[in-house]
């Protein structure tokens, strides 16, 4: 068993917000090493986590003594970066989108399957409590039959039109909503339900135009906003059901809920990880849009050691960072218990397979987009 799980980071923005300060909670992790090519960022963050060994160039920085890396770095960067992490034998947690398109995660994928280590896929909603709740309930039959899934996800972060360009803006190196936002709720999907079969997609770029560093206007290519309907296929619990996603990044608020609809009741999950329900023989008849629904609160079981990381979570940065922050603490938390016991896999969570589904559930979206039908899932 290792003393200590040495991390590294590769990018310091998801990484400074949520994956080191999920690591700093656990006793047997320590944060080893940051690769990131801007000094001040990199300084920064070696500063915050008390990091002693920083690198410009992420190749230098896989000459450490590392157990995982973490790679953060905008998609177009994953694909080389990942290979060399897997090359040097270390265990990788690759961000999400995932990669450029199908081909390059079928690369990674090949990779990761000659490689000893972990390689994951940074889709750390499978392991919030409330989730993993929702898995219960409808493997339990509580849900009862699926009818229908439905996300929403109304974000500000994009609204600003001064907000400068960056890749972000570009549909060539990973940008847009639908591989940021997107990919997580198909891997939800994936998860809960199963395998999708076919999608049609709308995506929509609400500000065309971004400034550069010269405050010159730049096209941005990418989406900023996308609606996708998605059937679910026979490897499902749910053949033929639909799931809607509806996302934006130009919202004058923040809203995240996630549902699914059965025929004993209906079960959401918010954007501050408290996950509701309403029982289907409790509804009130006719058609009247005044009364409230009647959400009653359902509180997670969790085992003594995720009870301790919970209060952990509660009194650290990450609680106000809200669903996606909290859900990796709980998937940290896992990855940092497999290696330290050495062990080989993660139990629920998403491997390089996993990242090459949602891939190809993106890449026929963009396609349904183009050719303004439904297309379905090679």
């Amino acid at each position: 068993m290792k003393e200590k799980v040495k991390i590294g980071f590769m990018g310091s923005g998801w990484a400074r917000i949520a994956q080191a300060p999920a690591f700093s909670l656990m006793d047997d992790a320590e944060l080893a090493a940051i690769a990131s090519p801007t000094e001040a960022h990199r300084k920064k963050f070696m500063h915050m986590f008390e990091i002693r060994e920083g690198f410009a160039d992420w190749r230098e920085m896989l000459d450490c003594d590392l157990d995982l890396v973490c790679v953060t770095t905008p998609p177009f960067l994953h694909s080389e970066m990942v290979q060399g992490v897997l090359a040097k034998g270390m265990s990788v947690l690759c961000e999400k989108p995932f990669a450029l398109n199908a081909g390059e995660a079928e690369t990674m994928a090949r990779a990761a399957s000659d490689a000893p280590g972990l390689a994951l896929v940074d889709h750390q909603l499978r392991f919030h409590p409330a989730v993993r709740t929702m898995k219960q309930m409808i493997d339990g039959g509580e849900i009862g039959r699926i009818y229908e899934t439905r996300a929403i996800v109304n974000l500000g972060s994009r609204t600003r039109p001064d907000l400068p360009w960056s890749w972000w803006c570009d549909a060539d190196r990973g940008g847009g909503a639908l591989g940021a936002l997107g990919s997580h709720i198909i891997d939800m999907n994936r998860f809960l339900i199963g395998e999708i079969s076919e999608v049609s997609c709308n995506l929509s770029t609400s500000i065309p135009f971004r400034p550069d560093r010269s405050g010159k206007p730049c096209a941005v290519t990418s989406d900023d906003q996308f609606v996708m309907m998605m059937k679910f296929g026979p490897s499902s619990i749910a053949l033929g059901s639909s799931s809607l996603m509806h996302v934006t990044t130009v919202g004058a608020y923040t809203w995240f809920s996630f549902e699914i609809v059965g025929s004993h009741r209906t079960v959401r999950l918010d954007g501050a990880g408290r996950l509701w329900e309403i029982i289907n023989n409790e509804a009130k008849g006719g058609r009247s849009l005044i009364d409230a629904p009647r959400w009653k609160q359902v509180v997670p079981m969790l085992p003594w050691d995720e009870l301790v990381l919970q209060e952990k979570i509660r009194l650290s940065s990450l609680a106000v960072h809200g669903v996606f922050a909290v859900g990796f603490a709980f998937l940290a938390h896992r990855i940092v218990k497999t290696l330290h016991k050495g062990e080989k896999t993660v139990h629920d969570a998403a491997d390089f397979n996993d990242g090459l589904m949602v891939q190809k559930v993106i890449d026929a979206g963009v396609e349904s987009n183009r050719l303004r039908r439904w297309v379905k899932i090679a």
